[in-house]
């Protein structure tokens, strides 16, 4: 496979043009790698529930996809790019999906189209972007979208834990974006049946049709509050906003202390402000870890809203979590970590994850809940505060452990 030898000047640029350029050669992605594991997999799988994608559905929806596309040299750039010249049907008459060691990188693209690419990785980075973005987004049934608000500029939903904010593929959906696409073409046909528009007009407005745009995102096991803008100018005002004072990201979680010798009290209330940075570790490109060397701002208040009795087997606190400066992938995980309070479920940062035989059941995952978002409205400036029901796992186990679960049950907050 030729490399493209990119100008790479830090490990952090190596692995954002790694990841759109050659995957394959990322460490995360080897075939003896942690993370492909039969165990790791299967764990993956028992969590996602009806969220897991298979590799036979991605096959079949890759392949699909791409022999969909109405230009054939947008077509065939994807051809050179998955590999699928280099594999032939199986005895079913199915075509396999070719594995990452058969795909190509742009360069060897390039030079597969020849002319004016030949030897030209960028030209062939560009051509095989322009192609994967020529797939249309996936459309998914929007029955299971909560809303929390919706009007002209603005549609802010409650995210479930498991599902992930963005489709792993153009050409696979089961994630809030596809849904949330869903919502806006049911409520585009509903209208076309409103004005008995016919067929045709009703394909010129599906082709026009911009579907609200997520303008952050959550962890994939993280419930709760995410905003969606329905205009660019909408998108571009809130990002703007997004790092200051008029937004404030309010999350609730549940943790345990990881020392004996650590006491909470309720009220307790504490700003953790250490920089975080990127964990070295190549096969978790995820994880942070707290650096004073070279991490990024990183400020989150924590006030302890209800405890477990001292006395109790488990030792269990709910908290609640802000955002003071930036929002850091992990930030409130590895900050809840760094003082002995690792969030339940949080195996990456020391939490536990499995629940002590007799006890309530832990949630299969971090038990961590984007509760409330407090935002200025793009059109009106007011002041909007949104807020998403306590997820039901993690309320399940707090009542199990006899933690109120209701805002006037808690010190102020």
């Amino acid at each position: 496979m030729e490399p493209c030898q990119p100008p790479i000047t830090t490990t952090t640029m190596t692995r954002k043009h790694m990841k759109r350029c050659c995957p394959q050669f990322l460490p995360e992605n080897a075939p003896d790698s942690a993370w492909n594991s039969e165990a790791t997999k299967a764990e993956r799988k028992a969590v996602a529930g009806d969220d897991w994608i298979s590799e036979e559905e991605f096959r079949e929806a890759a392949i699909k996809s791409v022999d969909a596309l109405e230009d054939p040299d947008l077509r065939r750039v994807l051809h050179l790019r998955f590999g699928l010249d280099r594999v032939e049907p199986d005895e079913s008459g199915k075509m396999p999906l070719p594995q990452l060691d058969q795909h190509r990188t742009p360069l060897e693209v390039a030079n597969a189209l020849g002319g004016k690419y030949k030897g030209n990785a960028e030209a062939g980075l560009t051509l095989i972007r322009r192609a994967l973005r020529a797939i249309p987004l996936v459309v998914d049934d929007p029955k299971d979208l909560k809303i929390l608000h919706e009007d002209d500029d603005l549609l802010i939903v409650s995210k479930p834990a498991q599902l992930r904010c963005t489709p792993v593929h153009r050409f696979v959906g089961k994630s809030l974006t596809n849904q949330v696409l869903g919502h806006a073409v049911r409520c585009l046909e509903a209208e076309a049946d409103r004005t008995n528009l016919d067929d045709e007009a009703r394909q010129k407005l599906r082709k026009e049709l911009v579907a609200p745009a997520l303008v952050h995102r959550l962890d994939q096991s993280t419930s709760g509050v995410v905003v969606c803008a329905k205009s660019a100018k909408v998108a571009s005002f809130l990002q703007e906003q997004w790092h200051t004072d008029a937004i404030q990201k309010e999350y609730l979680a549940l943790a345990a202390p990881s020392s004996s010798q650590f006491m909470v009290e309720v009220g307790m209330e504490w700003v953790v402000d250490v920089p975080i940075s990127k964990d070295p570790d190549p096969e978790n490109p995820t994880k942070r870890y707290v650096s004073t060397t070279d991490g990024l701002p990183a400020a989150t208040r924590f006030k302890v809203l209800a405890t477990t009795p001292k006395e109790s087997e488990v030792q269990m606190v709910l908290l609640f979590c802000v955002l003071q400066d930036h929002g850091r992938t992990h930030q409130i995980r590895l900050h809840a970590s760094h003082e002995n309070l690792p969030l339940i479920g949080d195996t990456m940062y020391g939490g536990q994850a499995q629940a002590p035989e007799g006890a309530p059941l832990f949630p299969k995952r971090v038990a961590l809940h984007a509760w409330r978002l407090t935002l200025p409205h793009p059109k009106t400036k007011e002041t909007m505060v949104i807020e998403a029901p306590l997820a039901d796992d993690i309320r399940s186990c707090a009542e199990g452990f006899g933690l109120p679960v209701e805002p006037e049950q808690w010190p102020q907050v």
